[in-house]
């Protein structure tokens, strides 16, 4: 293999490497974050949408296994432009002025 070809394999693994999933991305958020800081961390949402006072960011992750591909969604809950929640699961209102994230497995 000549030295071109060897710089490309190695270059293409690297980026493989570096690429992380939505849910090892989002353990880098905190609570009180911006949303520019969101999306620094995260990228441009799936989707956006608005429930009361809050904005929501819904990120879809796709993972690969030996058996099924398995889609996780993660969502992040704003509140005056500031993180107040986040993690997998979908949002919901809970109550008139609540929401919050509703895990995959909670049935």
């Amino acid at each position: 293999m000549n030295k071109f070809a060897a710089t490309a394999v190695l270059g293409i693994a690297s980026m493989l490497c570096a690429c992380q999933t939505t849910g090892a991305r989002i353990s880098h958020l905190y609570a009180g974050n911006s949303e520019v800081e969101v999306r620094e961390t995260l990228g441009r949402p799936d989707a956006v949408r608005v429930l009361g006072d809050y904005e929501i960011y819904t990120y879809l992750a796709r993972h690969h296994s030996l058996l099924s591909l398995h889609r996780s969604d993660y969502t992040v809950v704003m509140q005056n432009g500031k993180v107040v929640q986040f993690g997998p699961g979908v949002a919901q209102r809970e109550g008139l002025h609540t929401v919050v994230i509703v895990p995959p497995n909670a049935g």
